[in-house]
């Protein structure tokens, strides 16, 4: 190791202040939905003490992030937010779920629904509020929680059971997970009626303030493992001149559209997911649910490549579902092939089904299933961010060295 890292640590480990401290290494938090988390994972690196040395999948949410969701309404934003939110809290009986739903468009059977909490676990797990909300209390929660938990850390930490690229144990507070539904209608509490119906002013009265807030949560959201979902929508934009274009908020819009609520949600999010709802389902075909395709598009991601997109699928019923959407990512990809009315998994043509029925196959037949996940596995895994090899490495050095003999550093 270099001498300035090692007598740096050196010096760090005599520090008070946990605030000098070197940053503790990342995990990731499942989703709950497989193409999900691996278009937004990566192969991470193991080297134990003892120098056995390993990967593994390393995928899902980052701890301690801010993913903004933006579609257009009824694309599945919210629904696909509880439901991930449920899905990371679960496993954690002291967990919890805040839900500012500042458009009052949930309901709490709905709730249920796409949580699968019983009305008990809804109460201990989800503080749902639907009025009142601003931009500065929305800040004062975020720091309420964050207060909560590092204030009480012996309380709230534990043990991740996954190792560092060294070897050592990491370990976090249990997250938390805050729904801010919608950044479009968070707004300040100063503004005054007049103010907000005369347009423009309070639109950017708002916008400054998001600003200021969201500078201030990051770290905090970091530091209390606080798993930030905001929701946006997409709005048509009014452009003044029809023979000019400005230029869009964020990759992956179109000319006419604009996201609204100001730009630091947008810069300060580790991840950026674009919604866009498409072909319905009957359940008198295809996969034989009342629902429809919806397209998942990560625009920004820390963790992986941005600009891919996957298929889910929507139900009307129950929101969600993580078996039909793997089964629409591997039929996409070609790892699910259609012969006619039946449908066959890469590799074992004689294992033979149907749309309709796949998903009962699924639960029910232990060899299909079995077929089933070792096909999805070896797909998913081609979505993974992988570690640069050293064949690489020695390519990039010598072409760092024409570099230099042209510069005439060598």
């Amino acid at each position: 190791m270099g001498l300035l890292a090692d007598r740096f640590r050196a010096l760090i480990a005599k520090e008070k202040d946990p605030r000098m401290n070197e940053a503790d290494s990342d995990i990731l938090y499942s989703t709950g939905f497989l193409t999900l988390d691996f278009l937004n994972g990566y192969k991470a690196f193991v080297k134990k003490p003892n120098n056995e040395e390993y990967f593994y999948n390393a995928v899902g949410f980052v701890d301690g992030s801010s993913t903004t969701f933006i579609g257009r309404p009824s694309s599945g934003k919210t629904t696909i937010a509880l439901q991930i939110a449920a899905n990371i809290i679960r496993k954690f009986p002291n967990a919890v779920m805040f839900y500012d739903d500042i458009e009052g468009g949930s309901n709490i059977a709905r709730r249920q629904i796409l949580t699968r909490f019983t009305l008990e676990e809804m109460d201990n797990r989800i503080i749902y509020r639907n009025s009142s909300v601003s931009a500065e209390n929305f800040y004062k929660r975020i720091a309420m929680i964050s207060d909560e938990k590092l204030n009480h850390r012996d309380e709230y930490e534990y043990n991740t059971g996954i190792l560092d690229s060294k070897g050592k144990e990491i370990y976090k507070l249990i997250p938390t997970v805050y729904i801010l539904d919608s950044l479009a209608m968070l707004t300040p509490e100063k503004i005054t009626e007049e103010e907000e119906l005369s347009g423009q002013m309070s639109t950017t009265a708002a916008a400054k303030t998001n600003t200021a807030v969201f500078k201030r949560i990051v770290p905090k959201l970091k530091a209390a493992n606080i798993i930030l979902f905001v929701i946006n929508h997409i709005n048509d934009k009014i452009e003044i001149n029809a023979f000019t274009h400005t230029k869009s908020q964020v990759g992956y819009l179109k000319q006419n559209e604009t996201l609204p609520g100001g730009k630091a949600a947008l810069y300060l999010a580790n991840n950026m997911i674009r919604v866009d709802d498409g072909a319905v389902l009957k359940p008198e075909k295809d996969l034989g649910v009342s629902g429809k395709i919806v397209d998942f598009t990560y625009i920004k991601s820390r963790t992986n490549a941005s600009g891919r997109s996957i298929p889910m699928v929507f139900t009307y019923d129950n929101g969600f579902d993580n078996m039909l959407s793997l089964f629409m990512f591997l039929k996409s990809n070609g790892a699910i092939e259609m012969k006619g009315a039946y449908c066959s998994l890469r590799g074992y043509p004689d294992m033979r089904f149907t749309q309709k029925g796949f998903k009962d196959k699924l639960l029910n037949d232990s060899e299909f299933s079995q077929a089933f996940l070792n096909v999805a596995k070896e797909e998913l895994e081609t979505l993974l961010a992988k570690p640069i090899d050293n064949l690489q490495i020695d390519n990039n050095s010598s072409f760092d060295n024409l570099s230099n003999s042209l510069l005439g550093l060598n």
